[in-house]
């Protein structure tokens, strides 16, 4: 009895988060109240409160559910970045554009992310992890860019911890764009092309070789 009461616990639990991707990504993340959550998902206000202290503790517990696609992710690219840093940085780049356009639940919770929530009030530590995970995230590409200048893969004059910037924001731009036009750009099948004219002015010819194969 005490498993299986357990088991539809955390039943309930991954059925509010569903719920909350769908109401947050619809309304946004400040037009919607666990109230709002709670009347979707067909359960009483005191059972989203026995799993959430609040919004925001529910709106981090929805972006857990696809840390484990993104520590995967970082793994390979810092078990691999020394071996060939190029070539690595570029197949990770074009995996991340990929799994993001092609793992609905990575998909709704980015776009949340990206364009439906005010980091204010009581999203204000959401906006701080982000911030976070921005800044480690830019440390892990200059690392790479780094291991790249000293495997003499680096064009001339590229600056790792400005490229690491720049790759960021190229990145993040393509997400947005493909999140808000859709039908004018296919990310997933079009994520090489897209990525290419940056990689071949900050890598020199041969060192990341164009192709995920």
């Amino acid at each position: 009895m005490v498993r299986r009461t357990r088991e539809e616990a955390e039943q309930t639990r991954l059925q509010l988060l569903e719920t909350a991707q769908v109401l947050f990504w619809e309304k946004g993340v400040s037009r919607t109240s666990l109230a709002d959550i709670a009347q979707a998902a067909g359960v009483t206000r005191g059972a989203i409160y026995w799993h959430f202290a609040n919004k925001a503790d529910l709106f981090n517990a929805m972006c857990d559910l696809v840390q484990p696609e993104i520590d995967e992710m970082h793994r390979r690219l810092c078990e691999e970045a020394r071996a060939a840093p190029a070539q690595t940085l570029w197949r990770h780049c074009c995996e991340m554009l990929y799994a993001i356009c092609t793992i609905p639940k990575l998909t709704r919770i980015v776009g949340i992310l990206h364009l439906r929530c005010e980091y204010v009030g009581e999203m204000e530590l959401a906006h701080l992890a982000n911030a976070e995970w921005l800044r480690e995230n830019h440390q892990r590409f200059q690392r790479l860019f780094e291991y790249a200048a000293d495997c003499g893969e680096l064009m001339p004059g590229i600056d790792p911890y400005m490229a690491a910037l720049s790759l960021q924001g190229q990145l993040r731009g393509l997400v947005e764009v493909w999140l808000l036009r859709p039908e004018a750009l296919d990310l997933a099948r079009d994520a090489e092309r897209l990525l290419s004219p940056y990689f071949s002015g900050v890598f020199r010819p041969g060192s990341w070789h164009g192709t995920t194969d």
